[in-house]
């Protein structure tokens, strides 16, 4: 099995739990996660934005409640039931689609706005799908990417995560162990497995041809993130987030 393949079984599979526990309050993290959003598009035009790495549709649907059309694009069929059925639970309209972030089904030049939140790490090919994520936006439109470090490998940070595991088992009745069985054998064929900087980004962004490109370190967010995120999750996770911005 490549790695695309185990990657996509590995998020169908993880499909079933990861909408449950994430926010101690889902509007309020749907608020926060607006206010960013508007912030970095910067206009109050109905734009075509392209949400890479949908998942179950977080971000598509809020920028569907913000008024923009919007398509998701997800490696995980399973993670794209849900965020259709979520779509449909609050009756907005989104184009949910299956497929690969590193070779998209779209022309050039298609989208006002990409973008992406946690991708870049579960990638093989992170240069080829930016370049793709480029190629897709208009002239003078932006690619937004919201990325962090994960997986740091750091033995206390692997003792955080070994005691968050254990209470995700007794709280969750999830398997914790169930990632390590699908990322061991492909880690080292991702290049950011371990987390990516904005140096990294700004690399990627400017390699592409990229313009005006910043960085927001969205301390804001991580403090929100610490604060309302269960306490698995703050275990096992010191993030540095943090936004990447760039103009084609």
């Amino acid at each position: 099995m490549d790695v695309k393949s185990k990657v996509g079984l590995y998020w169908d599979r993880r499909s079933k739990t990861y909408d449950r526990n994430v926010y101690k309050s889902q509007n309020a993290a749907e608020d926060f996660w607006k206010s960013i959003l508007k912030t970095e598009i910067g206009t109050e035009q109905n734009l075509n934005i392209l949400d890479v790495g949908t998942g179950t549709g977080f971000l598509a649907l809020l920028f569907a409640e913000l008024g923009h059309k919007v398509t998701g694009i997800d490696i995980s069929k399973s993670m794209l039931e849900k965020s259709r059925f979520n779509a449909y639970k609050q009756k907005l309209a989104v184009n949910f689609m299956h497929g690969d972030a590193e070779n998209l089904p779209f022309d050039d030049d298609s989208f006002d706005i990409v973008m992406n939140r946690y991708l870049l790490w579960t990638l093989p090919d992170p240069k080829t799908a930016v370049n793709e994520w480029s190629r897709v936006v208009k002239s003078g439109g932006k690619l937004i990417l919201i990325d962090g470090r994960w997986h740091d490998p750091a033995i206390y940070m692997r003792l955080r995560r070994f005691i968050a595991s254990i209470i995700v088992l007794i709280t969750e009745n999830r398997n914790p162990r169930m990632f390590s069985s699908y990322y061991a054998t492909i880690k080292a064929q991702l290049p950011f497995f371990n987390g990516i900087t904005p140096n990294d980004v700004v690399d990627l962004f400017t390699e592409v041809g990229l313009k005006k490109i910043s960085v927001n370190n969205l301390e804001k967010l991580r403090a929100f993130e610490t604060k309302n995120r269960p306490l698995p999750y703050k275990i096992a996770n010191k993030p540095y987030l943090f936004l990447a911005l760039g103009e084609k």
